[in-house]
């Protein structure tokens, strides 16, 4: 427990200071008194589960890097990560499963993500938005690639999209067969602080579920590895 919080004031800090926020405004957005805040900084006191997603929330960053190692000696832009096949946790998410990639890598710039598309033409589901831009590339079967402002657009393996991610869009499968995909999608609040200023969130609705447990979809556990439940990460 001392070990944890330790590593979570030291984190609490740095994510702080690289936002240029005083302990009084980080408290204020994250809903917790000053002196709470304080505490946790200095090792003296830890947060309940439903206070660590407020503060992890405010703080823009998924709540496992509240606890990420960091790593000793490693160089800036020096970081690396193995993921096994079948070890990826996943999430359910409109019918589709979503492999998450990398994500022992904490505060990433861009978020890799293996994708089965299995939901059908004829789902109902709404289409989502978010902010930064996304890429997809069909490795297996056929997709139906549903983009606002755009046609309906058919791609087989093979085929790709790059697009403006706050255009509402959705995944399917053209042809009642599970189709695959490697989709991989930029933040620019990760990447230059910038905050949403459209209805688009910060991330995909799949991802939102992954690293804070927001409710819409479920947690499935990967084959023979890991469940959705967020690991440690490395920094």
């Amino acid at each position: 427990m001392a070990e944890e919080q330790t590593r979570l004031a030291e984190r609490v800090q740095t994510l702080r200071k690289r936002k240029g926020w005083s302990v009084t405004e980080t408290a204020r957005r994250a809903g917790v008194s000053t002196s709470m805040l304080w505490k946790v900084e200095n090792g003296q006191t830890s947060l309940t589960y439903q206070k660590l997603m407020t503060l992890a929330s405010a703080l823009e960053v998924p709540i496992g890097e509240l606890f990420a190692v960091e790593a000793a000696g490693v160089v800036p832009g020096g970081r690396r990560v193995v993921d096994r096949k079948g070890a990826a946790p996943v999430v359910d998410f409109g019918g589709n499963l979503h492999h998450f990639l990398a994500t022992d890598i904490a505060q990433k710039h861009y978020f890799p993500i293996l994708v089965e598309v299995r939901a059908s033409t004829q789902d109902s589901q709404d289409p989502e938005a978010h902010v930064g831009e996304e890429f997809s590339y069909v490795v297996e079967g056929a997709i139906e690639f549903r983009c606002e402002g755009y046609a309906p657009a058919r791609l087989e393996a093979g085929d790709s999209v790059y697009f403006d991610a706050s255009l509402k869009h959705r995944y399917l499968c053209a042809e009642g067969q599970v189709a695959k995909m490697i989709c991989v999608y930029s933040s620019p609040t990760v990447l230059h602080g910038v905050q949403p200023s459209t209805e688009a969130v910060g991330h995909s609705r799949a991802m939102q579920i992954f690293t804070k447990g927001k409710s819409g979809g479920r947690p499935v556990a990967a084959p023979k590895a890991a469940s959705a439940k967020p690991r440690r990460r490395r920094s």
